[in-house]
């Protein structure tokens, strides 16, 4: 399994009742992250997903421009409600700019999700940032820093959303504790 990320508009929709998946044509604009596979599986121009809510499918808009991540599983494209699906004129500008320009920088590190359960302090590693709040969704870069560990880029959005939040350095047991923490639905933040 592979990890994709593309900017791509939606040309066409094809659903398949009988099994239960829906298979969007689409135009790729730009490549963030990709594999060997995924230049391979998206050559088709072809994503698939379930038709059901239930089964994490998702719906796309045709001639939408949207910012997809993904998987690749037997040379094809899948998409589905956990992975990152916003339409590009809805990212802010740091996403922009993130996708962009600093995307390729962190490419050595990951994002652990801990947004809807509660991660101790353990679940941080060196090649990672932990994910636990919209404030890392919204303006958070997570960066391979000077001493060889990945952390959330600092910036003073990030700073002034956690401030508001109550989040104490993206501590998750303060997150989990907070009655005016809400998290929203899944938007990936920026992991090459």
């Amino acid at each position: 399994m592979f990890t994709k990320v593309i900017l791509a508009r939606v040309k066409k929709e094809q659903i398949t009742v009988s099994t239960g998946s829906i298979v969007y044509k689409v135009r790729v604009r730009k490549e963030f992250k990709i594999s060997e596979k995924g230049l391979v599986a998206l050559k088709s121009g072809k994503i698939h997903t379930s038709i059901y809510g239930s089964m994490c499918g998702v719906q796309l808009t045709i001639g939408k421009l949207y910012v997809l991540s993904g998987t690749i599983n037997s040379l094809r494209a899948y998409v589905n409600a956990c992975n990152m699906i916003e339409e590009w004129k809805h990212l802010t500008k740091r996403q922009r700019k993130g996708l962009k320009l600093m995307y390729k920088h962190g490419c050595s590190c990951k994002v652990k999700n801990c947004l809807y359960h509660r991660c101790n302090n353990s679940f941080k590693q060196r090649d990672s940032c932990v994910w636990n709040s919209t404030c890392e969704t919204l303006d958070g870069i997570c960066l391979r820093q000077a001493n060889g560990s990945c952390m959330w880029n600092k910036n003073k959005m990030l700073t002034a959303c956690r401030v508001r939040n109550g989040l104490v350095h993206g501590n998750s047991s303060v997150a989990a504790g907070n009655p005016h923490y809400h998290p929203s639905p899944p938007r990936l933040p920026l992991e090459p």
